[in-house]
């Protein structure tokens, strides 16, 4: 998954959580037994958001290279 975004005018309404939910069932129905996405560590309301909904955050190491 990459990129949920909600507007600011929609956030604390829930919405947030119905999307996962959509998504989580999605998972299921398609047998999948783990949903991954990441979010910077600077966005502390989604971090906030997402241990609420019970995910885990793990360590990455993320490199970049110019070409």
């Amino acid at each position: 998954m990459d990129c949920l975004y909600l507007r600011p005018g929609a956030r604390g309404r829930g919405v947030g959580q119905l999307l996962f939910e959509a998504v989580r069932e999605q998972a299921k129905v398609l047998g999948l037994k783990e949903i991954q996405w990441q979010t910077p560590g600077w966005n502390e309301g989604a971090v906030r958001f997402y241990g609420r909904l019970g995910a885990t955050a793990v360590e990455k190491v993320r490199f970049t290279l110019s070409g």
